[in-house]
């Protein structure tokens, strides 16, 4: 396989795109001293525009009134997070922005957008917590799957280690339990060929391992189909197949200091803001 970014216009294309990934990231968790004024100006729309049509439906008419006036979106939507957070819609900073309502063939009129937003924001609610409870199920399952083990085993911790990161690698796990390279390894392949995880970033180096049930990113990160360089026609000989050797089991594991254990995850807060905003998107369409 042609290594990313090999090609000058592909290196180019990953870089701008990594550069807009990180930029939207900045602005909804560390953003700079400009970020946090525009975000402050953002956070005045939202209230004005709040006091008369409450939390939900006034941020909705605030954010088209926003882009209208030639402001750009990032701003609005690290605002719509701090918002609703202070008007207790949300008590978790959750990325609820509506993305979706500002593709190219949205409406854009008002009347039509508005509901169009408070759908979109209902759809992400309800992404959330279906992705949130697979993830609670794909750990207890895991859980449950480990099988029997030894008392120095850190099998279970491990498994809280991917539900606590949804994407992991073994170095990361390595150093989050005090685990030597080689020993996250052996854990991860072991849980790998049990079906109770599974490798998301097709590749030998750098890989990076989720619970069963983030199966779908794997198709998310999947590289684009590349011919080899220098080979012809045909299905490659089994030689050219990429494969990785997993490390040998004879391992010493260190010792470790006791993991805190996981609550179990509390979705009453995201239910209330889901039936807010139901209830929200009926009176408007009512009216």
């Amino acid at each position: 396989m042609v290594p990313l970014g090999s090609d000058v216009f592909e290196r180019g294309s990953s870089v701008d795109a990594a550069h807009a990934a990180f930029a939207q990231y900045q602005w909804l968790v560390k953003p700079d001293e400009a970020q946090r004024n525009a975000i402050e100006s953002a956070l005045g729309w939202l209230s004005e525009h709040s006091k008369a049509s409450g939390p939900l439906l006034g941020a909705a008419t605030a954010f088209h009134a926003w882009v209208e006036a030639g402001h750009a979106r990032a701003p609005m939507r690290a605002a719509l997070i701090r918002h609703w957070r202070r008007t207790d819609i949300l008590h978790f900073p959750l990325p609820l922005v509506g993305a979706r309502a500002f593709i190219a063939d949205a409406p854009w009129e008002p009347s039509e957008w508005i509901p169009c937003f408070l759908n979109c924001l209902y759809d992400e609610m309800t992404a959330v917590e279906n992705r949130t409870r697979a993830l609670e199920r794909s750990w207890r399952h895991a859980r449950m799957q480990s099988g029997a083990q030894r008392s120095t085993s850190r099998a279970d911790k491990v498994i809280d280690i991917l539900a606590a990161y949804p994407l992991i690698s073994a170095t990361r796990l390595s150093d989050e339990l005090g685990l030597s390279l080689k020993a996250a390894y052996i854990y991860l392949e072991r849980f790998l060929s049990d079906g109770l995880i599974v490798e998301v970033t097709h590749r030998t180096a750098r890989r990076l391992f989720a619970l069963k049930e983030l199966e779908p990113l794997r198709e998310i990160v999947r590289p684009p189909k590349r011919p080899l360089p220098g080979r012809k026609r045909g299905r490659p000989r089994k030689s050219e197949s990429l494969e990785t050797t997993p490390p040998e089991e004879d391992v010493d594991i260190r010792p470790l200091e006791p993991v805190p254990t996981f609550a179990p995850i509390n979705y009453e807060e995201l239910e209330r803001a889901i039936e807010n905003a139901e209830r929200i998107i009926r009176r408007y369409r009512a009216d």
